[in-house]
């Protein structure tokens, strides 16, 4: 009697016992992770290099050079572009990669790799303040922000804080004591969480931005300031595609600009304009950026005959590193047969601040017509400054 009350439908106790165990051994092992992903740090800011650890399954031979991390939060995904990180043996089973997580992220975000099946990452996410972003070092350069295959870097970041850094700012100083300096800014008007992008989706690109030239005459005996250019605008900025021929980034919008002065020195034209702007990284490291900027006079009656010295057209580019020595230059070609050139040199002297700031020794060279907007008209001989900018 007691021996079949240790049987179950025929079958041993023991044998019942194992084909449970391994029975829920096989669903385990099915339903684990294959792919297992770790942060050192639970607690990140957005819009900063993050560092994950990865192990691969053993039936995975291959490391890949770029994984995918999908981030979720409140119904809402991202996906983080992660890119390994030095060599590693065909044996490892671990490998670090590095992504930049996505600007604007705060609160708990859960993740997990994207295309494989992985364990799932709980991180606490905060923006960083203003103060922060000044005083902590940009390590973007070294991460590498890719679009498509080409590099966006520090010339152009792709996700910005609503205040940023627009043109260069500098002091510079040249013979006779005459000194040129800059002031630039650019504000995101909307919000992207606000409810008018909510109503139309273009508006989170839309931008208020304000540049200042002034020349500045030191050698002079009062120190009197010879002219300045006042120029605010309003425009939308966006990344594209990149794919083929297409721009990496675009800008189009309405600009004004003006001396503020009266009478027969009074200048100020208005303009519509698109900037197209590509930018790609050379085998050795650099970075070399095309950004023409064409435009259209709506108003020039203070100086109608503009177009013969300035032309349709501002036509840039740059060449160099984000973390050393960059060359930036602007020619205008004039429908007169008139035409300019400036040609502006920079080496940083500190670790920079974020993004494009920091401190930069500035050499800026310049001739032909319209240095000024007062001298639109008229040419100057070449003129060598040396300075320092904070933006570059």
């Amino acid at each position: 009697m007691n021996r079949i009350s240790a049987r179950s439908g025929g079958l041993p106790v023991a044998a019942v016992f194992l084909s449970i165990f391994f029975g829920l051994y096989t669903l385990s092992a099915a339903a684990a992770p294959i792919w297992l992903v770790a942060a050192p740090d639970e607690s990140l800011r957005s819009d900063e290099p993050i560092m994950l650890d990865v192990v691969r399954p053993s039936a995975q031979d291959e490391w890949p050079d770029s994984l995918s991390l999908r981030l979720e939060q409140d119904n809402k995904t991202w996906d983080m572009a992660l890119s390994a990180v030095g060599p590693v043996g065909r044996d490892d089973a671990r490998r670090s990669y590095r992504g930049v997580m996505p600007s604007r992220l705060s609160g708990l975000i859960r993740g997990e790799l994207d295309g494989v099946e992985s364990n799932r990452l709980a991180l606490m996410v905060r923006e960083p303040d203003v103060i922060e972003q000044m005083m902590s070092p940009d390590n973007s350069d070294e991460v590498g922000v890719k679009q498509n295959g080409r590099t966006l870097s520090l010339v152009l970041p792709e996700d910005e804080a609503a205040l940023s850094a627009n043109e260069p700012m500098y002091f510079v100083v040249g013979k006779g004591g005459v000194a040129r300096f800059q002031f630039s800014f650019k504000y995101r008007v909307f919000d992207p969480d606000s409810q008018p992008v909510a109503w139309f989706s273009p508006l989170a690109n839309l931008h208020f931005g304000y540049t200042q030239t002034s020349m500045w005459d030191l050698g002079g005996e009062s120190k009197p300031f010879v002219d300045s250019s006042y120029r605010p605008s309003l425009f939308w900025q966006g990344t594209t595609l990149g794919d083929g021929m297409k721009p990496d980034m675009m800008r189009a919008g309405f600009e004004h600009e003006s001396n503020g002065k009266d009478g027969s020195n009074s200048r100020s034209i208005n303009t519509l304009f698109v900037q197209s702007i590509w930018l790609t990284r050379l085998s050795d490291g650099r970075i070399l950026g095309l950004l023409p900027k064409v435009y259209a006079y709506q108003d020039k009656e203070d100086n109608p005959d503009i177009q013969r010295y300035r032309g349709y057209a501002d036509w840039e580019f740059g060449v160099g590193r984000p973390g050393g020595t960059m060359l930036m230059a602007k020619l205008r070609s004039g429908t007169g047969g008139y035409g300019s050139a400036q040609v502006e040199i920079s080496y940083p002297l500190r670790k920079p601040l974020f993004a494009r700031a920091g401190g930069f020794m500035f050499l800026q060279l310049s001739n032909g017509y319209g240095e000024t907007l007062l001298d639109y008209n008229r040419r100057s001989s070449t003129q060598v400054r040396l300075g320092f900018a904070i933006v570059r």
